[in-house]
């Protein structure tokens, strides 16, 4: 098992991270069903610690971390914060899908600790619109989830969010399903994190740089959602990466980590 270490959250929650490569420290804040060990995580970490000091960690319910009964986007935060000051006191953050959700209320909330933040496809709903669909996903999800089905829930949330039914089939017979399922708890707290519109007048107070993108391949949404925040973050800069879909390359997103962080 990989080496970690733990950072202890204000209440009391032990978050484990991992720290790679060298040169300015980046935390990287992952999205939904996912933690630092997954393969396509550390694939990314691989490619980051060519330019970066990068650290992992999995956020709370996840991999070696702990959880408690009482979730809230305030304790994720705090998570977050932890990790910041284990590790420095000051970093620069890559948040992707909700990850990029934490890190933007991350770079409002702890300036002096946030240097600067890339948010990549951050996926919160565009409009109310979309949030009365996704109301739906989240209420069929919690249902599964309270029924003690993790394995259904997982399919039926990666579907609602786009991903096709003949691959989310095919997921039970592929490397680390288990671990998947094992995720399958936090959904709730992606899924609360994400069912509303962005929040516009919390970006507006934000007073570090912060750099946002979109693939162009990822759904219109996201771009709305994109375009929303850039508009709305004093100074943000803004881009589209080509070619790109939600689940972007490393190695092509690397030379917009090193310009803007």
């Amino acid at each position: 098992m990989p080496h970690f270490e733990t950072a202890t959250s204000r209440d009391g929650t032990q978050i484990a991270y991992e720290r790679t490569g060298s040169g300015p420290v980046l935390v990287f804040v992952t999205g939904a069903v996912c933690h630092r060990r997954f393969a396509p995580i550390r694939q990314d970490v691989k490619a980051f610690a060519e330019r970066f000091r990068v650290t992992t960690y999995d956020r709370r319910g996840r991999g070696d971390s702990g959880d408690t009964d009482a979730w809230s986007l305030e304790k994720e935060i705090e998570d977050l914060e932890a990790v910041i000051d284990a590790v420095g006191g000051r970093a620069l953050l890559y948040g992707h899908s909700s990850g990029a959700v934490l890190a933007m209320h991350a770079a409002r909330r702890l300036p002096g600790k946030v240097e600067r933040a890339l948010l990549y496809d951050a996926s919160w709903v565009a409009d109310h619109e979309e949030a009365a669909t996704y109301a739906q996903l989240r209420a069929e999800v919690e249902g599964l989830l309270d029924g003690g089905r993790g394995a259904v829930a997982i399919k039926r949330f990666l579907i609602g969010v786009g991903m096709p039914k003949a691959f989310a089939r095919l997921l039970p017979v592929m490397p680390g399903w288990r671990r998947l399922v094992a995720l399958a708890p936090t959904l709730r707290y992606d899924m609360a994190l994400t069912a509303s519109p962005p929040p516009l007048d919390a970006a507006a107070q934000i007073t570090v740089p912060v750099h946002v993108m979109a693939g162009e391949r990822s759904p219109a949404s996201l771009h709305r959602v994109a375009d929303a925040l850039a508009e709305a973050i004093p100074g943000a800069t803004h881009e589209v990466l080509r070619g790109q879909d939600h689940m972007v390359s490393a190695k092509v997103l690397l030379p917009s980590l090193v310009r803007h962080l």
